[in-house]
Formats: C-alpha cells, structure tokens, sequence
C-alpha cells in the first residue's frame, strides 16, 4: 500500500485541505489568546504579538509541508499589474473621498508596519496556500470558497469577545473582500500584490475621514458601498473565467 504525501492528498481534496488550514490557524490563534489569558494576563501584550506572529509562522510552515513555494506567488516575475488590479483600489478610493484623519492612530509608521505584516501573513495564508490548494476547482468555486474561508477567520472575533452578532457582520463584510482578493489574485499572479492591496485597503479604512467628516450613518454607507463593489470585481472575474472556459470547450470539440 502506497501512502500519499500531505500534498497528494490535498490535491485529491483541495476543499477539505483548504478548510483544514484555515481551521488550524483559527485553532491555533484561539489557542495562543486563551492560554495568555489564563495563564499571563499580566503580559497580555506579549501574548498578541505571539498570537499575530502566529498568522506569519504557520503559513510559512505550510507552504514547506505542502510544497508550495513555487504556486503561492512570491516570485518577482509578476510585478506589472493588469488593468482589474487597478479597479481593485475603487473602495480605497471610496473610503479616501473626504480625504484621511492621521489623528486615527498618530503612530502611523506603527500602524504601517503591523498592517503590512498583518497583510502578508494573511495573503499567504489565504491567496497563498489556500488559493494554490483551491485552484483544482473551477475558478468561480475558488473565488467563493476563498472568500468564505477568509470571512469565518474573522468570527474569531466572537470567539473571544462574545459579541456574535458584531462577529458575523464582520465576517461577511471580510468575505466580500477576501473574493475581491482572491479575483486579483488569479487575474495577477502575484502574492506581492495582494499585500499591498490589503495593507493599503486596511489603513484606506482605518484613516477614513468619512465618519468624522459625513458622520456615522455615511460611514456605514460607504462601507456598504465597498462590499458591493468588492463583490461586482470578484464576479466579473469568475464570470470572465466561467465564458473563457466555455470558449475553451467549444475550441477542442
């Protein structure tokens, strides 16, 4: 009897092996708060960090155990970006209308730098393993289920505040923005890429003027605003992938 290697197998079940990694880091990162909250509260600081490191580590570990280094897009070769990469930073734009509010977090060069790792391990994970894992699936199935994975990451959020209902929100809201993600992703090749549209799209969100400028309520609209465009970007590319291969079909009958 022949054993299949972790990455044979996650080939036969690109769904499972995706979910599975998801899981682990959402395991993982519980783990590491839960432990820090019952047995160091006092370095509650420290045990963040760990927790954020942790996002970085397992990714960079999974790509070893499956192989993945040449599929998850960090070469350099792919640095010019198409034209739908552009289209991508509308909801930056959106939520840049009234201008930004440096008064948000003053630490900007801080707050660069976290969100820049918190983008890079994010994308590796997610447009890195987990789209190399999901692309034995039709394109559109990849874009969704990337998506969804990346939106339940977020109901970390309820786990350890309890605030389900603020959680679920934030879920969805991320799920519409992890398929734009992934869209780019397919239609740029470059994970690169990717964490700048994420590092740049976070801090467009953090330092918006808009809620200061238009109040709440037209924050929540712009916001709202972003998701759907989120999702009319993510859907023109599945339904470009969907007619290219239907062209493709027709070509070799």
């Amino acid at each position: 009897m022949t054993t299949m290697t972790p990455r044979q197998a996650a080939d036969r079940h690109p769904l499972l092996a995706a979910a599975l990694c998801a899981g682990l880091q959402f395991a993982l990162t519980i783990f590491i708060l839960d432990a820090g909250k019952a047995y160091a509260p006092a370095a509650w600081g420290q045990v963040k960090l760990v927790a954020f490191a942790s996002t970085v580590i397992l990714p960079l570990l999974l790509v070893q155990a499956l192989g993945l280094w040449r599929a998850v897009g960090l070469g350099l070769e792919r640095l010019r970006p198409p034209p739908f990469f552009y289209a991508c930073f509308v909801p930056v734009l959106m939520f840049a209308a009234l201008g930004v509010r440096p008064a948000a977090r003053p630490d900007i060069g801080g707050e660069v730098l976290m969100q820049l790792v918190n983008a890079f391990g994010e994308e590796l994970l997610f447009r890195g393993v987990i789209f190399a894992l999901l692309l034995r699936l039709p394109v559109w199935q990849a874009i969704v289920a990337n998506g969804l994975l990346f939106g339940a990451m977020h109901l970390i959020h309820g786990v350890m505040d309890g605030d389900w209902a603020h959680a679920v929100v934030w879920a969805l809201m991320s799920a519409c923005a992890g398929m734009m993600f992934t869209a780019a992703r397919y239609r740029t090749g470059s994970l690169w890429l990717l964490v700048l549209l994420h590092m740049v799209l976070n801090l467009a969100s953090i330092y918006s003027n808009v809620e200061f400028v238009a109040g709440p309520e037209v924050n929540v609209l712009v916001q709202r605003a972003t998701k759907v465009v989120e999702l009319v970007l993510a859907a023109w590319v599945m339904v470009g992938a969907v007619r290219q291969k239907s062209v493709l079909a027709e070509t070799n009958r």
